[in-house]
């Protein structure tokens, strides 16, 4: 079995080789706070492709009803609900105004859904998620079109100096006891989004490595020093016999 001092070693050359690997990740939290940066914000064509303004967080709920928050947003409309990358459903205000009201999952109606009419939906800056309707004119036959707006994606934040609770490689959950300040993108209390945009995470990738480098050296220096008193056993046990 090893000792202590060994295994915390090898844990930490993990921690750190899985922030490396994370790095290139939309979205990425990293598992050490010391390797972790600004955002990087990088363009995408995808219309309901967005970036959280920084310190805010998307919100979102697993298909296990539980609420996380993640700034990966490479959206989509599935099943006629707004998802993330992962399938979890992103949450706001079907009305467009937070004051009052409990963030729920935005949805294109049934007909539209099932006829494939929110195709070119789009987020703007502001978090509305809108698409163009075809209409004819009961009256003339006339042939138009109709904005319809999903509603308004809610955004997430949290008191300064609260720590998340680290899920995965993109999701946290609030910090134990803490409840966020909920709102939505340029409403005063948070900024726009940054629409056709990726979160290109928030890893620092060559603080990332050198910190591994020294997690690796120390690793080493263990391991000479476990080897080095294995040595000294095996000469005494030796002398003995």
């Amino acid at each position: 079995m090893l000792s202590a001092p060994p295994v915390d070693a090898y844990e930490r050359v993990a921690a750190r080789a899985q922030d490396l690997r994370d790095a290139f990740r939309a979205g990425a939290v990293p598992l050490n706070d010391d390797v972790r940066t600004e955002p990087r914000v990088t363009p995408s064509l995808d219309p309901l492709s967005v970036v959280p303004p920084p310190g805010a967080w998307l919100v979102t709920r697993g298909a296990d009803g539980t609420r996380a928050y993640e700034r990966d947003g490479a959206l989509s409309l599935r099943d006629g609900v707004l998802r993330t990358g992962d399938g979890a459903e992103v949450l706001g205000y079907p009305r467009g105004d937070a004051r009052g009201a409990v963030p729920v999952p935005l949805r294109v109606p049934e007909v539209d859904a099932a006829l494939g009419r929110a195709a070119d939906a789009h987020v703007e800056r502001d978090g509305t998620v809108a698409y163009t309707r075809a209409a004819i004119d009961p009256r003339t036959g006339a042939r138009g079109a109709e904005r319809v707006t999903l509603g308004r994606i809610a955004l997430a934040r949290f008191p300064a100096g609260s720590q998340t609770q680290r899920l995965d490689a993109s999701r946290v959950a609030a910090p134990a006891g803490v409840a966020p300040h909920l709102g939505t993108p340029a409403d005063g209390s948070f900024s726009a989004l940054a629409t056709y945009s990726r979160d290109a995470g928030t890893i620092d990738i060559v603080g990332g490595v050198a910190k591994l480098d020294e997690a690796y050296r120390a690793f080493e220096a263990i391991g000479a020093a476990v080897r080095s008193q294995a040595s000294v056993t095996k000469t005494t046990v030796d002398l003995v016999k």
